[in-house]
């Protein structure tokens, strides 16, 4: 180990904990900026997912280690839509692989893009408009 750093260069265990706390401190940029792209209020977005305001306080300040089905499902309250991909670059879609799918819920704000046909995946039968 490099004794020369206040932080271990070369500890497995370190690392891995870094990078959680990393992917928690992303997620909750994530929602701040989603939150202020989307011009809504932390109280706006609380009623719309059915939480009080200090969760969402708590998600944004990374208090949170939130699920991804609830990071996804924040952002999509919030007009965005998670897409997850490795630094590397894999799993990260192709434009030509994207498609809008929107369901008879949604109205034009909300709809978000997904990818179809790709490891299965498909449009559930009578959900589009």
């Amino acid at each position: 180990m490099n004794t020369d750093s206040v932080f271990p260069t070369d500890d497995a265990e370190f690392d891995a904990v870094y990078a959680e706390e990393a992917a928690m401190v992303d997620a909750s940029e994530l929602i701040a900026a989603a939150l202020i792209e989307s011009g809504m209020t932390k109280t706006e977005l609380a009623a719309r997912l059915g939480v009080s305001k200090s969760e969402v306080s708590a998600r944004l300040a990374g208090e949170r280690n939130i699920t991804v089905r609830t990071l996804a499902a924040t952002l999509h309250a919030l007009g965005q839509r998670l897409e997850l991909a490795l630094e590397s670059g894999v799993g990260a879609p192709e434009a030509s692989e994207r498609s809008i799918w929107k369901f008879s819920s949604d109205d034009a704000r909300h709809s978000a893009p997904h990818r179809r046909g790709v490891r299965g995946w498909a449009l559930p039968a009578g959900a589009a408009k």
